[in-house]
């Protein structure tokens, strides 16, 4: 999940630019103070201890600032901080890009920053996006944001991707507006599975973050975590749930991890299925990945082959639809593999779910544990 924060900008947090701090050169702060509550409480537990023993009580981060308004990104190099008792966001006066000089001008107390922190245990990254109130792109955007602060004296709030989507929903910013960034958690999944067509959108759009290595990393590893994620939800379903006259399971993938199948079923009339668990934490009409050694698996294999299609999947929860006996499906698949040359080997395939049939019950599974 990502760590997302909404501030609500005060003229001490402003001086941290420098035309605010020109026109206001009594300021004494010059960076963004972050809730404690935020920082420590929720993003990184033990932050002011870990920061204790380094330079200055500082880790070193990536600032990526994003508008007013429809705005590449402005990269920097920052620092976070630990000022006493105090976390801040600081380090070298904010100047405008070369080529928007005026950039931040408009920014004024009570404005908006939406701030997204990468990193374990330690921030190293810190995406901005600001939402001027007098910014024609951010008018709306800036309304809606204050029903995200829990009360009128709060400056910090966790936000979740939900939330911003309801709020970009209801706002209808611009269609490149970069707070639209936030909406493409399913995007970044597909990209870090080798989804071209998912690399393609977001590099089609200048006015989207990029993904840093470290990000890409992430992703890949948040993906690994919601398929292994789903196999437990689904060990758990067929543990715990009288279903489809099951008689026995087993869960393969905990043996080989290469099978190309996650489980086997036993029914009660003792006929065998295999079982390909898919997993995401999007919606159910994300793309569905397969490797070549599950699809000819599931060709050639005179066991039926099922793919349990598991979405929105949570560390408690998930639904749940399936496709049965899939393997005269790739029939083509596999003939269009024989006109390759010989030199090119074709490893994953991405499948809309409208290939398969599934069946419109959904099934709901959740972590008794």
């Amino acid at each position: 999940m990502k760590k997302l924060a909404l501030k609500k900008l005060k003229p001490s947090d402003l001086s941290f630019f420098k035309s605010y701090l020109m026109k206001h050169p009594q300021a004494k702060q010059k960076g963004f103070n972050l809730d404690l509550k935020v920082m420590e409480g929720t993003f990184f537990p033990g932050l002011r201890a870990l920061l204790e023993p380094m330079p200055k009580h500082a880790a070193h981060v990536d600032l990526i600032l994003y508008g007013p308004g429809e705005t590449n990104g402005h990269t920097l190099a920052r620092k976070v901080k630990r000022d006493a008792k105090n976390i801040r966001l600081n380090g070298e006066i904010v100047d405008a890009p070369i080529d928007h000089s005026d950039r931040y001008e408009i920014l004024a107390p009570d404005d908006f920053a939406i701030l997204e922190f990468s990193g374990e245990p330690l921030p190293h990254t810190v995406n901005v996006v600001l939402v001027s109130a007098k910014h024609a792109d951010d008018a709306s955007l800036h309304s809606a944001l204050h029903r995200l602060m829990p009360s009128e004296g709060a400056s910090m709030a966790v936000v979740t991707e939900d939330m911003i989507a309801k709020i970009v929903e209801a706002a209808a910013p611009p269609a490149n507006h970069p707070i639209r960034g936030w909406l493409d958690s399913a995007i970044l999944e597909n990209i870090s599975q080798g989804d071209s067509r998912a690399t393609e959108i977001q590099n089609s759009s200048h006015n989207k973050r990029g993904i840093s290595p470290a990000d890409f990393q992430i992703s890949r590893v948040s993906a690994e975590k919601t398929g292994a994620r789903g196999e437990q939800l689904l060990n758990q379903f067929f543990l715990s749930t009288p279903f489809e006259e099951i008689e026995e399971h087993e869960w393969v993938s905990q043996i080989n991890a290469i099978s190309p199948f996650d489980f086997s079923l036993i029914t009660k009339d003792r006929s065998f299925r295999h079982v390909d668990a898919k997993s995401t934490s999007g919606k159910f009409d994300n793309p569905v990945f397969l490797s070549l050694a599950e699809i000819k698996h599931a060709a050639k294999c005179i066991i039926p082959y099922d793919i349990y299609r598991l979405y929105n999947v949570t560390e408690t929860s998930a639904s749940l639809r399936i496709a049965r006996d899939v393997g005269s499906l790739f029939a083509s698949v596999l003939t269009s593999l024989k006109d390759l040359p010989s030199e090119v080997n074709v490893n994953t395939f991405s499948f809309d779910p409208s290939f398969f049939t599934f069946e419109d019950a959904v099934h709901h599974l959740e972590d008794h544990d």
